[in-house]
């Protein structure tokens, strides 16, 4: 019978990072986490590859997928913000050098996040889907025709005109900038968007018109990714997405408001299957489909 093909995913976040031996049906077979190496490139490989020969008892894996929290194109780190590597890093020599012929595979974060649920996940099937994830910031990765979109799609950074100033979408939107708007509208004593949300069930006015804000500037934000790439279905994951029974309904509403009359395919949110081990599987997902090539 023929071996299961096995690869190593590496999940490089902001805080941790992870590698794990993973095989062709995303199940974890061994897996270490270490505090990210930031900062420097050569020694955030050095640790990646003595995680990776932990992992796989030094025995033959057949490629290497990373998913990482930063701008990547055609394989090359750009800018790296959490990770300190402003100028970016090119680690695929490295990788060639330490594991000849082995394929490897790098990308964003999101993207790898909207691959996996694409082909193991919520939006299994769909030609056409996205990921979105609304927690700390906010991030959005693309599948289209069935791949990945590899382009570093900054959709969290995408620019907002909110009082005067332009601000980027996230900085508003996201969990941490919900409590910034609502502090703006004098709800000083709001300190996290769990507690706000919270008072919007209780029927908070002062909240509630808040809320109209923030939930019409971020279907403002979903209508436009759909009118740029018509997404069949959008799996949805995050802090804020744990208080979607508050906000859900309404925010495809508005989405789709906007463009109903192009007559594309209608929002549709999905609970995202991939949560806690999106990183993980996400990197494995790429990791196997470079065998396919």
């Amino acid at each position: 019978m023929e071996n299961s093909r096995r690869v190593i995913a590496v999940d490089c976040g902001g805080t941790n990072l992870r590698v794990a031996l993973v095989d062709e049906n995303l199940d974890i077979l061994n897996v270490r986490r270490v505090p990210t190496v930031k900062g420097d490139g050569k020694k955030l490989f050095d640790v990646i590859a003595d995680l990776i020969d932990e992992v796989s008892g030094g025995e033959y894996i057949d490629s290497i997928g990373m998913s990482i929290c930063g701008v990547v194109t055609h394989n090359h780190i750009g800018r790296c913000g959490n990770l300190g590597l402003e100028e970016g890093y090119d680690l695929v020599p490295l990788f060639n050098e330490r594991y000849p012929s082995v394929p490897v595979r790098i990308a964003n974060d999101a993207n790898c996040s909207a691959f996996v649920e694409s082909r193991y996940g919520v939006c299994k099937g769909l030609l056409d889907c996205g990921f979105i994830t609304i927690s700390s910031g906010i991030g959005f990765g693309l599948v289209h025709n069935g791949e990945m979109v590899d382009l570093p799609l900054e959709a969290g950074r995408l620019f907002t005109l909110f009082d005067g100033n332009y601000y980027e979408t996230e900085s508003l939107l996201s969990g941490y900038g919900l409590v910034k708007l609502a502090h703006h509208y004098g709800c000083g004593y709001i300190q996290s968007s769990a507690q706000f949300f919270d008072e919007v069930r209780r029927g908070n006015i002062d909240c509630k018109k808040v809320y109209d804000e923030w939930v019409r500037r971020l279907g403002e934000w979903l209508a436009n990714l759909q009118l740029m790439f018509d997404c069949e279905a959008y799996a949805v994951s995050g802090g804020v997405w744990y208080c979607k029974d508050v906000f859900a309904s309404d925010l495809a509403k508005i989405a789709n408001a906007f463009v109903a009359n192009w007559k594309f395919h209608p929002v549709v949110l999905l609970d995202a299957e991939y949560k806690q081990d999106v990183g993980i599987c996400g990197a494995a997902a790429i990791a196997l489909h470079e065998l396919e090539k």
